[in-house]
Formats: structure tokens, sequence, C-alpha cells
């Protein structure tokens, strides 16, 4: 029989960083993401929801960046004007995808990038759109962490006492974005999924966010894909060298929805697909 679990909510940081420090009892921030697990299957003891500390606002500050809440759900990003304005609203794209409408009520951000086996649609698109990851270590202290380094492990990330405070990113109406996936029906999870965010001038792209999940252990950030279009005139020959670069950089691990050769394979087509999908979208 299952150990019964602790339950917290505290009002301030104060008492919630205390139940989290705890040394004698594993404690945890209460999270829920997309594919929810029964709390009686985790192995933590007790958990502290952070309801009453005010994590659920989405946000343009006037540094011009966007800050999203950590409890913020998938649902109100969904459904947010300000998320919708940006990047031709992939974002909000992909949180539609990511569960289906009673789920994106109940899973939050945090929860979200904390299990790598969630949906990797939310997670690649902010990684296209260089977020970073505030964590409350204490009381009055917080560190930060960019996504995509996040992401490569992303359940060790926090440390005994920390929680997710928000997830941010510079603000971008400008750019424009194509989600590209392949799955076995429309809502299931995407076996290989591609996010491209690219900022065209005349033309040229002065800027891109390239990312792929579901052809390396992890998902990624392409930077070499980002290298060789930023500064160029973006021809259908240039498109050609990123398909190449994102297979090149695949290793993938094959299982019954894919093989290494397949997954290889769709590496550069998606990535191909969401920068031709994103570049159309500036005309």
């Amino acid at each position: 029989m299952s150990k019964t679990k602790e339950f917290h909510r505290p009002d301030n940081w104060s008492k919630a960083h205390q139940l989290l420090k705890r040394s004698d009892i594993n404690t945890v921030p209460l999270t829920v993401g997309p594919r929810p697990t029964a709390l009686t299957n985790l192995s933590a003891d007790a958990f502290v929801d952070l309801e009453k500390l005010h994590l659920n606002d989405i946000q343009l500050g006037d540094d011009g960046i966007v800050h999203i809440g950590a409890l913020v759900t998938l649902q109100d990003i969904y459904q947010s004007e300000l998320i919708k304005s940006q990047a031709g609203g992939v974002l909000k794209e992909a949180a539609y995808f990511s569960a289906t409408l009673g789920l994106r009520n109940l899973a939050s951000l945090a929860g979200t990038i904390t299990d790598p086996e969630n949906p990797p649609d939310v997670p690649l698109v902010l990684m296209a759109l260089d977020a970073v990851v505030t964590v409350q270590k204490d009381e009055n202290q917080t560190r930060q962490v960019t996504l995509h380094e996040w992401m490569k492990d992303c359940t060790k990330v926090l440390l005994p006492g920390e929680a997710i405070l928000e997830v941010s990113f510079p603000v971008q109406p400008s750019a424009s974005s194509a989600l590209a996936r392949v799955n076995r029906t429309p809502r299931d999870k995407a076996i290989l999924s591609a996010v491209a965010v690219l900022l065209i001038d005349n033309g040229i792209c002065s800027k891109a966010g390239v990312t792929l999940a579901g052809a390396n252990s992890s998902p990624v950030r392409l930077w070499e894909v980002e290298t060789l279009l930023t500064g160029k005139y973006v021809t259908r020959e240039l498109l050609e060298q990123a398909a190449q670069l994102a297979e090149n950089q695949a290793r993938p691990v094959g299982d019954y929805l894919g093989s290494v050769v397949y997954r290889t394979a769709m590496a550069s087509v998606l990535t191909k697909r969401a920068l031709s999908q994103a570049l159309k979208a500036t005309k």
C-alpha cells in the first residue's frame, strides 16, 4: 500500500521554503502536467501547493519581457491575447495541441516543463523564443536557467527547497513562426516536432530560433541551423542545407512509434517544413 501523502498550501514563500527544504520528508512543489500521474505513483512523500503565491499571471514587463507564472495553465496560455500576439501565436497553437480542454485547465506551465514524458510542443516553442526559467531558491533569492539547458534533464534541475517562479522570453511581435508535427492522430503526443521562429526583413533573416524534439534523447535547439540562417537571404537551397544540418544532429532512440532511420529522416523533413511555413508566414 502506498504511503500517506502530505499536502500543504502556504501563504508566503518563507513557509513554502521551510516545507520544501525538509530533509526528513521528501517534499516537492505540487504541479500538474498535460499527462498527469497519480500522486500515489510519485516518489515524493509531501506536496506543497503554491497557489496562494501569485504565480498565475501572464504579463508584459516594462523591460520588454513576457513573464508567464509557473502556475499559469495551458488554457490560460491558449486564451491569452498577449501570447497570441507573439511570434504569430505559435505558443497558443502549442498549448492547444498539448492536451484536451479539460486537461489544459488543469495543467500548469511548471508541470509541462518538468516531466520528459509530456508533449514537447510548448517547451519547443519557448526554447525557440529564447525562454528562461526563473527559480525561487530562497525567500529573497532566485536563479535563472535557459530553457534549452533545462530540458536536457528537466527532472534534475530543481534543487531541494526550490520552486519554479516563472518562464519568460523577449517580446517578439514581429517574428513569424511555425510548428510542424508528425503523430498518429492530430491530438496524439507528437512523435516528432519542429519549431521555427524567424525575424525576416526584406528576405534577410536577422534572427532565428529553431528547435526539434523526437530525434534526440531530449528536445534540442538547432544552433548550427540558426547560425546558417542568420544574416542571409533565405532561399530554397539554404533551407535544404538547414534540413541536412538537422538530420546530421539527430541522435534518436528507436521505439514502436518510429525507428532510428525514420526519426532521423523526419528530423530533416520537419525542420524544413517548419522553416518553410515560417518563411511563408512573413509574406
